[in-house]
């Protein structure tokens, strides 16, 4: 069965617009769809068409709009957004070497509000750390934070003492890529930010590539079948900024025609096993030509 895309509404923007052109130059379903359409309960049509509950379906929006798909829809894949291995505790442990945040804690957001001074000892530079969420649900965005901002930077993570933040110590990046990744294979590449500024290209340089080429086969784990991989160049060097879901990241300047083909093929692979082994992940074989 070829896949049936849903891309969340009011999220991407002219982007969203491009991607669901090319899906439908490709001969395939594809519309946007509020995600309050998702509801427990409630019907879903695309162009007319009500999808069924064991229908192949590809979900691409925010983070949120993935997860109602996983929780309470039974299409496969659904969207490909693993909350387990994309949250930082789990995929560090693989890929630290490669990390630009080499050294870094993992703690309980409130545990950082109050040991601010301790962490601004160890990882502060300028009066600032870096901090971000570990799981990839993003409750703030990961930026710098001085001292004196901490606590309110940190404010969305202080409420649930389960919900746990990265702090390091800055560092400087100059530009920054997104690689679509399937197991091994890149599908898709674009630059997204130069100098802490937008700045979006297609492509990425051979080196990135390359960098990207020779991490993957020194990690055989992944995430999901699809997955994102971000990039940067900081103090001449290339480093590993962060992996991220498929189904709730920007696609920026990749080329949407190779994304497309590759992610609907492999959507269409996982239907067809949908009877064998229920919501598990195709096997790494699968995936690699």
């Amino acid at each position: 069965m070829r896949p049936v895309w849903l891309i969340e509404s009011g999220v991407y923007g002219a982007e969203g617009e491009r991607l669901r052109a090319e899906i439908r130059r490709q001969g395939l379903i594809a519309d946007f769809v509020p995600h309050q359409a998702l509801k427990r309960g409630s019907d879903v049509a695309v162009e007319g068409r009500p999808l069924a509950e064991d229908d192949c379906v590809i979900g691409y929006g925010t983070y949120p709009f993935a997860r109602q798909i996983q929780l309470h829809r039974n299409w496969r894949p659904g969207a490909w957004c693993s909350i387990e291995n994309l949250d930082c505790t789990t995929y560090y442990a693989h890929f630290g070497r490669y990390l630009l945040n080499q050294n870094y804690v993992i703690m309980p957001g409130v545990e950082a509000i109050r040991q601010a001074d301790w962490l601004y000892s160890v990882f502060g530079e300028d009066d600032e750390v870096f901090a971000r969420p570990s799981g990839c649900q993003k409750l703030f965005v990961g930026r710098c934070v001085s001292r004196e901002s901490f606590a309110s930077a940190l404010s969305p993570a202080r409420y649930d003492p389960a919900t746990l933040v990265v702090i390091a110590r800055r560092r400087p990046i100059n530009r920054e890529w997104r690689l679509a990744l399937a197991g091994d294979r890149m599908i898709g590449a674009s630059q997204y930010a130069v100098d802490g500024t937008r700045s979006l290209a297609s492509g990425a340089p051979e080196e990135v590539i390359r960098f990207a080429a020779d991490m993957l086969a020194a990690v055989r784990w992944r995430p999901d079948p699809v997955f994102m991989v971000d990039v940067c160049e900081s103090a001449g060097r290339l480093w590993l900024v962060e992996l991220n879901s498929f189904s709730s990241s920007g696609l920026y300047r990749c080329d949407l025609a190779t994304v497309v083909a590759e992610t609907s093929e492999l959507a269409a692979q996982a239907w067809a096993r949908r009877d064998h082994g229920g919501f598990a992940p195709p096997d790494l074989a699968d995936l690699l030509h």
